[in-house]
């Protein structure tokens, strides 16, 4: 059974803002997942986050899927809208350097067998150049992360080959199920364990019977996290399984 420690909050964004101010460090590494909250956690982060002028963060991504980085389907486009105006070392995870490269983001729905194949090796490339860009980088202070319904966190979803990366901070990776079809690129769980705080997001009903199972259950991706320093913030809603 896991032992992570939770947080039952009526008000997540603001609590959220806590928790990340209270670990990251000037000049530290804060990494973000997307979903369906993180525009509202990231209001809420904003005015603490422009304390931080004159030695400023980098800020950056656990996932992304494999499409332009100016696509609504980004996890990036939203944190840098949510983002916006602020001065902070960005690092996009997915970059386009080149028309061929765009144009293979750009083709996800329905690829050919080349298109795929191409579109593979362009995950692996931009896997290894963020993997190089984040080395250089100290400390590794933060990274949000989600819960979804499936079990899957970052983009570590259930029975998919990432889960045994272990030799790598940042991979491809696909979902075996089908659910979510387009190619991801994510952080592996020796970079998820390197940060000093984790703080994993779940919200709303449909979440409760995964988070009963995180939390007194096993099984699931999230079950590879370091228990130590990684704190479950949750409403009351995704909590109602606890309770029952």
């Amino acid at each position: 059974m896991a032992n992570f420690t939770y947080e039952i909050t009526d008000d997540i964004p603001e609590r959220f803002a806590v928790h990340v101010n209270s670990h990251l460090p000037k000049g530290g590494l804060l990494l973000l997942s997307g979903g369906h909250t993180i525009l509202e956690l990231l209001a809420a982060l904003r005015d603490s986050l422009s304390a931080y002028h004159g030695d400023p963060l980098a800020i950056g991504q656990v996932d992304e899927r494999l499409v332009p980085s100016d696509d609504e389907r980004s996890n990036w486009y939203h944190i840098a809208n949510g983002l916006k105006d602020l001065e902070y070392i960005d690092l996009p995870m997915i970059k386009c350097h080149t028309p061929t490269e765009r144009a293979l983001l750009a083709d996800c729905d329905t690829p050919d067998r080349s298109t795929a194949e191409a579109r593979a090796t362009l995950a692996k490339g931009y896997a290894k150049r963020y993997e190089f860009l984040l080395a250089e980088y100290q400390p590794w202070s933060v990274v949000h992360l989600g819960l979804g319904a499936d079990g899957h966190t970052a983009s570590l979803f259930p029975n998919s080959s990432a889960l045994g990366s272990m030799s790598s901070f940042v991979t491809s990776n696909v979902d075996p199920s089908g659910a979510n079809p387009i190619e991801r690129v994510t952080l592996t769980f020796p970079a998820l364990n390197r940060f000093d705080f984790r703080i994993i997001v779940a919200t709303g009903q449909d979440k409760a019977t995964i988070v009963e199972r995180a939390l007194h259950g096993d099984g699931l991706p999230i079950h590879a996290l370091d228990t130590k320093n990684t704190l479950l913030l949750i409403d009351r809603a995704a909590a109602s399984a606890l309770e029952a």
